[in-house]
């Protein structure tokens, strides 16, 4: 759990007035908004002896069956060496609000020495395909050692997960100014071939900010370049000094943030009486706007469970219901919060933005040549700019089928290089170059001599902005970033020599 100290030494009183008046404020309007607490509450709490001290961080996903599964952070005891450890533990739910809690640690700590020995902590999860992956959070020693993301898989439905690799995944990069400090509290989902991931970073400034980073392995990761993607708010708002352990998950075109904020107080803070923030994305996660309805939900009142204010949310999406949890900071215990969610609304496009943009590769892997089916359908049959583009696992751009070419229907591509049509394809000569049609095409990748053996990311785009002056993006991070609100696609491949 990332933790922050300030020391505020405040003489003014009528600043401080003014301070407690808003927090009174905004405990009243986060019930105003159809965001709500579970009358139940809490749902799930400490027990011995590995959990005895703290359940915190939880990570909730929606399981294939209908039900629920989340994952927590629990502090307790480890029986064999008599340490105080945290370790993640598990529940289960058929309708979000009587849990099934298990009695064993879903990953144990990492072997003495190593770098998550002491804390395995604010997990993440996706379910994909018949496995579940979950980011953490570990660290060497409680509260001596930097954090950083490791990663786990389980086979067996989320009762056990096997780390992959022994060493972290992401570390904290100082020579960026938002993550100098530490990073902490990761949250990802899947889109296409790729996985993104948000996190808190906390900067030179010590403020907390959330950051984003896109994989296609899942292992190595490329940050945004504009990152922070989400920051905190302006003074005297709920998020002045903090966003922050954030939750992502897709609705439709749209993706939706839970964050923590807290605003500065008056006297030593230390993560206390904390709220909820809602934002919205509709460019994969890389701009976002904060709810005009911030913040959705508050602390409790005093003497209640939550009275310090609901910390780290999790949530997911059934049936239009959203199912949240969080953890209240008090004595450890977990929380349910629902909300009727409403579609939201979807940004307009133009008519020639494709319905659709599907890839297909085969033999895959493959050690001379890939055959890569494009299918495309677009309603009105208008004219879109296409480019089909190849890139290592590194984001870098190693082959192209030229640039995006708005001819209907047809890509260019120059005979005996890269991309090429292939045979199935209705083709014809025109001019040194071959053309086939753009609408369910096949093109044949040979890799050059000097490409290594591993895995390659097909990607076809059409109707974004593009780069039609420098011949396309060189790397994979340039590509996301003009892909603006056009449709993408992507495929992995694997190449053997």
């Amino acid at each position: 759990m990332l933790t922050v100290e300030l020391f505020l030494h405040l003489d003014d009183k009528e600043f401080i007035m003014k301070k407690v008046i808003l927090l009174i404020l905004l405990i009243a309007v986060s019930l105003l908004h159809g965001w709500e607490k579970f009358e139940g509450n809490p749902v799930l709490g400490p027990v011995m002896p590995w959990a005895w001290l703290a359940l915190g961080d939880p990570s909730l996903i929606t399981r294939p069956d209908g039900g629920f599964y989340m994952v927590y952070t629990a502090a307790g005891l480890d029986t064999a060496t008599g340490e105080t450890l945290t370790r993640p533990g598990a529940a289960w739910s058929e309708d979000g609000f009587a849990w099934t809690m298990s009695d064993w640690t879903v990953i144990s700590s990492g072997e003495p020495g190593s770098w998550d020995s002491a804390a395995v902590e604010t997990p993440a999860l996706v379910h994909d395909g018949d496995s579940i992956l979950m980011y953490y959070a570990g660290e060497r020693a409680h509260g001596g050692g930097q954090l950083a993301f490791g990663l786990a898989v389980s086979y067996d439905d989320g009762y056990s997960y096997e780390r992959v690799g022994t060493g972290p995944i992401m570390t904290r990069d100082t020579t960026r100014w938002e993550e100098y400090r530490s990073i902490d509290s990761p949250t990802f989902i899947r889109m296409g071939d790729s996985l993104i991931m948000w996190f808190s970073g906390q900067s030179l400034e010590w403020k907390v900010n959330v950051c984003r980073a896109a994989s296609f392995d899942g292992v190595n990761w490329i940050r945004h370049p504009d990152n922070p993607v989400l920051e905190t708010g302006s003074a005297g708002e709920f998020d002045e000094w903090a966003v922050y352990a954030p939750c992502v998950r897709a609705v439709g075109d749209s993706l939706i943030m839970l964050y923590n904020g807290f605003m500065i107080g008056d006297t030593t803070y230390d993560f206390d009486s904390t709220f909820l923030g809602y934002a919205i994305s509709t460019d994969k996660g890389i701009t976002w706007a904060k709810s005009a309805e911030n913040p959705i939900l508050g602390p409790g009142l005093p003497g209640e469970w939550d009275s310090t204010g609901p910390k780290t949310p999790t949530f997911d999406i059934r049936d239009g219901e959203l199912t949240g949890c969080y953890w209240n900071g008090n004595d450890g215990h977990l929380g349910i919060f629902t909300h009727s969610f409403m579609a939201i609304e979807e940004p307009t496009t133009n008519t020639t933005i494709p319905r659709y943009l599907e890839i297909s590769a085969y033999p895959n892997p493959f050690n001379s040549a890939v055959t890569i089916a494009v299918d495309i359908h677009v309603g009105d049959g208008s004219p879109v700019p296409i480019s089909v583009e190849i890139y290592d696992v590194n984001g870098r751009r190693v082959d192209t089928v030229t640039e995006p070419d708005f001819m209907t229907p047809r890509v260019e591509v120059p005979a005996g290089e890269g991309l090429r049509p292939s045979r199935s394809s209705q083709t014809k000569k025109t001019g040194g170059s071959e053309t086939a049609p753009l609408r369910n095409s096949e093109f044949v990748w040979r890799p050059t001599p000097s490409l290594p053996s591993g895995v390659y990311l097909v990607r076809a785009s059409v109707g974004g902005r593009g780069d039609l002056d420098s011949g396309g993006p060189s790397t994979l991070r340039q590509a996301q970033d003009n892909a603006g609100s056009g449709t993408v696609a992507t495929k992995r491949v694997v190449y053997l020599k």
